[in-house]
């Protein structure tokens, strides 16, 4: 069963002779409860997609469907409640608050959407993330593995239909980036995830269920 479908996307950025065309007719499909890793060149659009896919842009043309939810033609605020409740972002730079602890930082996106955490459900996620002593902290007191753990666990707090990561792994040494990407694997097979990844680590890419090439706003293969 297919939990995304990418038809005939276009997105250019710019205007002129400037223009860059990042998306030039993208037709895809996702998986559900798979690994898809997206890997390219710096520039080949990968971003972007993950971007349209996620709900954080729109497209010039083509359509996005997430879960049985067509993105176009959602207005703002719908679009906001469509990233709370059906996807889950990690990205290389954790986007933690600094002010608010582990703990907090976890439970941001559930209290801002005023909805109540599975207190069962916290307790899994932070012991499979090994974070369950290191709540009360804040996320300078914690390693850059230790910070990409509680990104990952407030990712997986509202129980998404896809989880999208940016490079999870890029700030990361080798040792920090591949015990992360076996949380996230283990993620996937523990909670039935769905995780779309960018990565430019082909050892990485090798790890997933199905592996998408890009180039020049195009999948190649």
């Amino acid at each position: 069963m297919d939990i995304v479908t990418v038809h005939n996307l276009k997105k250019s950025f710019g205007k002129g002779e400037s223009q860059v065309q990042a998306l030039n007719g993208i037709d895809l499909t996702i998986e559900k409860g798979k690994f898809t890793a997206i890997i390219g060149a710096s520039g080949s659009g990968k971003t972007t997609l993950l971007n349209l896919i996620g709900g954080l842009d729109t497209p010039d043309e083509g359509e996005v469907t997430v879960d049985g939810v067509k993105l176009s033609g959602l207005k703002e605020k719908e679009l906001a409640v469509f990233r709370r409740s059906k996807v889950g972002f990690v990205y290389q730079n954790f986007n933690l608050v600094p002010t608010l602890t582990v703990r907090e930082n976890i439970l941001f996106p559930l209290n801002l959407a005023g909805t109540t955490p599975d207190p069962v459900f916290f307790g899994e996620i932070t012991g499979l993330l090994g974070l369950a002593k290191r709540l009360d902290a804040y996320p300078h007191e914690l390693s850059g593995g230790g910070q990409q753990r509680a990104a990952i666990a407030r990712a997986l707090m509202a129980k998404p239909s896809i989880l999208l990561a940016d490079e999870p792994t890029g700030s990361l040494d080798s040792k920090n980036g591949q015990n992360v990407l076996g949380l996230l694997k283990l993620s996937v097979e523990n909670y039935h995830q769905t995780l779309v990844m960018i990565t430019h680590n082909l050892e990485i890419a090798q790890m997933a269920d199905r592996v998408v090439r890009m180039e020049d706003g195009r999948i190649c293969g």
